[in-house]
């Protein structure tokens, strides 16, 4: 009984997550790198060197397995405070399913951890969804980015689903904090998104020095203590414009941006024939 044991449930121990290099691009703007496994994603998070260079997804990718990783803290976010993303990424119209962070005690928790390094970087991340995430941080968290301070940035045809929670301050569904020059464009988030600390938004946390959102907007529930909006929880020197979040589903009836609607106006199309 013992050595059937072994046999079946042993070698899944041993599933570890592998750094596998892309098989095609160079990560130059002319032939980006092609980002097809879980395991090329995970290359990226070990690769910081590359975090200047552009990336194009080529299929859906199956997430689930980042639950077990790094002692069940899970994916590591794509720039830190050491090195930021300055590049661009592409999701082609893809998914990253179930992707998982929980790094409680960490500040710019997302997909992409920290970006921007100066006034001259632009990055721009485009047509991804993230659907079923699970990611918590300590400040500066949303499911796609957790911080943007420098340079330009551009999100746009992008989603998210599932849920994500901040053990301190500034918490977004798709994004925390932007600051400078950040654009959010055509972009949706269902998550539920929970904060312990100060601003929280459906869409975005706290948006700042002509950071602005167009065309996007935000339907999950909402917990956290001040500062909370349906879409954004914190306008600073900003815009919002032809951007909804749903009263009814995330609890708040009000936001610093945005506006809200019920449900049925919600999935009434003619909300979102914008001039």
């Amino acid at each position: 009984m013992n050595r059937y044991f072994l046999l079946i449930f042993f070698p899944i121990a041993l599933i570890a997550q592998t750094a596998t290099p892309p098989s095609s691009g160079d990560g130059s703007s002319d032939d980006p790198y092609q980002i097809d496994t879980l395991n090329n994603l995970y290359w990226i998070t070990q690769n910081s060197s590359e975090w200047s260079a552009h990336y194009i997804q080529t299929s859906d990718i199956d997430a689930s397995s980042s639950r077990n990783w790094d002692s069940n803290s899970g994916f590591t976010p794509i720039g830190n405070s050491g090195t930021r993303f300055t590049g661009s990424y592409d999701g082609d119209g893809h998914i990253i399913d179930s992707l998982f962070i929980n790094r409680s005690t960490n500040s710019r928790i997302g997909l992409f951890g920290r970006i921007g390094v100066d006034s001259n970087s632009t990055t721009t991340i485009q047509n991804l969804g993230l659907t079923n995430v699970s990611v918590t941080g300590l400040s500066f968290v949303g499911a796609l980015v957790g911080l943007k301070q420098n340079g330009t940035l551009t999100v746009s045809n992008c989603h998210v689903s599932g849920s994500v929670t901040g053990t301190g301050d500034i918490v977004g569904g798709l994004v925390g904090y932007l600051r400078y020059q950040s654009n959010v464009v055509n972009c949706y988030s269902t998550c539920s998104v929970t904060g312990t600390g100060n601003i929280l938004g459906g869409l975005g946390g706290y948006l700042r020095d002509q950071s602005n959102v167009v065309n996007c907007y935000s339907t999950g529930s909402l917990n956290g203590n001040t500062n909370v909006g349906g879409l954004v929880g914190f306008l600073n020197a900003s815009s919002v414009s032809n951007s909804f979040w749903d009263e009814q589903t995330s609890g708040e009836s009000s936001s610093d941006g945005g506006q809200g609607l019920s449900t049925a106006e919600m999935m009434d199309a003619y909300t979102f024939c914008f001039a």
